[in-house]
């Protein structure tokens, strides 16, 4: 039903920010989880904030029984195995991810995805709701409306990068079901929006939220300006308006440094200096094998069953950084290379590195380039040459360029949010693998194509009164 996936229960989230919060703000007399009533929640700043920390604890933890519904962890994992640099060399977690085929109505990766993004938006629409009919300061209101507005507007990007067509293939295609308000038992479902449409309730969410949010902020979990603004960058990179994703990732990395030392030690830390946003893990809190480390190490226990495409591996010079961050096995195959960016010995309390600085430098430069700018290049080399002390400059211009600037997203950001897949799909790319991927892998993907998108659970179509068999995905 449409209420199973987007129901929210106040006390469950009162309940996990006061067992998980990391040294934030809780209710001073939090109530047993039975009794929390959304008045005394949305009484206080800090009840707000418990609010808050409990949305940004569930966005990292196991989410339902399904053992690949491992939060948001979960999601970029799949996407990285989607695309061209990642390579799975037997059956195991994300296979069928690997394959692109895991997109039919009734699979888990469909219900789990489409559901958890849904949950959120039903927070945050629970949070924008209880914070205009309180007694809060404006001052509160506004930051606190804000802030749900920015896990709103990410939340719906997300699901339009999973269920529908890219903005560049047709942006008055279908989108997803909006909903403003929470949801109730009586919840009957709204019709899919345009992407266009949802889009449009994207960015004024992300504008809104950039015009009233502040930096500072306890952890870095929380959305704070900059963030808002990261993820505004990479709306507009998607949609094409390469003005504004110019201006906002300018906005959004003015107050971090590139600093290649990152790469000195794993990425298993939202400590590290060019960390934007991510989501920290302790000991006693953990997904366990949902982990990252659990795919990407080969020491301890996990599944260890990522790999690396030679070809991708080859495009790194000798001296960059970044290369170390690879290393040979004992075979001779497609297991050639393994990756040692995420850690080599399983730690189950590795934090989930959402957003780097170096993300805003090159939407930066592929922007500049796609508006013919001058000093597109010097803004990539920038980049290029904090990574690589020996770097020389292209020269590359115009398509050359941005070729060179979409290579580079993908060895600065591998393994870390599916860039390779993701941009494949936002510029209506075909997707090739060759030799570096077992035979069976060795496919294409056409531009566009059907298989970039995951079609509607079925459950929602049975219950959403707005929806029939003709609106799901071919």
């Amino acid at each position: 039903m449409i209420t199973s996936f987007l129901k929210i229960f106040i006390s469950l989230l009162v309940i996990s920010s006061v067992m998980g919060g990391c040294k934030k703000s809780f209710l001073d007399e939090p109530r047993p989880g039975t009794s929390v009533a959304s008045t005394d929640v949305f009484a206080t700043d800090q009840g707000v904030r418990a609010y808050f920390n409990g949305i940004y604890r569930r966005f990292r933890i196991q989410y339902g029984t399904a053992a690949d519904a491992w939060g948001i962890a979960s999601i970029n994992l799949a996407r990285e195995v989607k695309g061209t640099d990642v390579v799975l060399p037997n059956v195991n977690w994300y296979t069928f991810d690997y394959e692109h085929d895991n997109r039919e109505p009734v699979y888990r990766r469909v219900v789990f995805t489409w559901g958890y993004f849904y949950d959120f938006i039903n927070q945050a629409n629970n949070l924008i709701q209880g914070v205009t009919a309180s007694s809060l300061s404006d001052a509160s209101k506004s930051r606190f409306i804000a802030e749900a507005r920015a896990i709103r507007a990410w939340c719906y990007f997300e699901l339009l990068r999973e269920f529908s067509h890219a903005y560049v293939k047709n942006p008055n295609g279908p989108g997803v079901p909006i909903y403003l308000e929470p949801a109730t038992a009586a919840t009957r479902g709204n019709p899919r929006s345009s992407i266009s449409e949802v889009y449009t309730l994207i960015v004024d969410d992300l504008k809104f939220a950039v015009a009233n949010l502040g930096t500072t902020r306890q952890l870095k979990d929380v959305i704070n300006k900059d963030v808002a603004n990261g993820i505004l960058a990479r709306v507009y990179l998607e949609m094409g308006d390469w003005g504004n994703a110019k201006t906002t990732a300018q906005a959004a990395k003015a107050s971090y440094a590139l600093n290649a030392a990152n790469y000195n030690t794993p990425f298993t830390s939202i400590d590290k200096s060019e960390v934007m946003w991510g989501f920290p893990q302790s000991a006693d809190q953990t997904i366990f094998y949902g982990t990252p480390s659990a795919f990407w190490g080969h020491t301890g226990v996990g599944y260890f069953n990522f790999y690396v495409d030679s070809i991708f591996v080859n495009t790194f010079s000798a001296t960059d950084i970044r290369k170390t961050n690879f290393y040979t096995t004992a075979f001779t195959d497609f297991r050639r290379w393994r990756s040692s960016k995420f850690g080599t010995t399983t730690r189950f309390e590795d934090h989930f590195i959402m957003m780097r600085v170096a993300e805003m430098w090159l939407i930066e430069a592929e922007a500049k380039a796609r508006l013919g700018e001058a000093d597109a290049g010097d803004i990539l080399f920038t980049l290029q040459k904090n990574r690589d002390p020996q770097a020389v400059q292209s020269g590359n211009t115009g398509q050359d360029l941005i070729n060179e600037i979409l290579l580079e997203r993908r060895k600065e950001l591998f393994g870390e949010i599916g860039i390779s897949y993701l941009d494949l799909k936002r510029l209506g790319l075909p997707l090739e693998r060759s030799v570096g991927h077992p035979s069976v892998y060795r496919f294409s993907i056409p531009g566009n194509s059907d298989r970039y998108t995951l079609k509607i659970p079925q459950a929602e179509i049975d219950a959403n009164e707005s929806l029939t068999n003709a609106d799901q995905n071919p």
